[in-house]
């Protein structure tokens, strides 16, 4: 909660403590018969507006009207409030998954790395074992060239 919407909170509690206190000050409705017959337009009657009840009056429907602008401002700056924060919690949200999927792609291009290393071994390793079977056919290929060369010369010699 922002510091202005705890200061509005304050004055509107305030604000309510004195309505409530102008209105108990009060005293209650007794015009009764009294002001049927005319008894009302006495001395006190014409004066009502600056006697204590009067100034009671007053303090009470200004003190209302306070309570009600309050209570509206403190509703749109809470929802104010609560809607920066909701869209602050959008933006953290959104960097943090970028922020994972980051991550996400440096550990892929690590694994991709390791798989080509590993593969690149591998073709080394069956060229280097081709080549020796390579060889070795060769050798046995002149073995065998030699040997019917012998026979050859063998036979025409004989």
């Amino acid at each position: 909660m922002g510091a202005l919407s705890v200061v509005i909170n304050i004055v509107l509690i305030l604000i309510s403590i004195g309505l409530i206190v102008a209105v108990l000050m009060q005293e209650g409705q007794r015009q009764g018969l009294g002001a049927i017959g005319g008894g009302a337009e006495t001395f006190f009657g014409k004066n009502k507006a600056n006697s204590v009840e009067g100034k009671l009056k007053r303090y009470t429907k200004i003190l209302a009207a306070a309570f009600i602008v309050l209570a509206i401002v403190a509703t749109i700056v809470t929802g104010h409030v609560s809607t920066s924060t909701t869209a602050s919690a959008a933006v953290e949200a959104a960097e943090d998954a970028v922020e994972a999927a980051e991550e996400a792609v440096e550990a892929a291009e690590e694994t991709a790395e390791e798989v080509v290393e590993d593969a690149e071994e591998a073709v080394e390793e069956a060229a280097d074992q081709a080549e020796e079977v390579v060889e070795e056919a060769v050798e046995d290929a002149e073995s065998a060239v030699e040997e019917a060369v012998e026979e050859v010369t063998e036979d025409t010699n004989n």
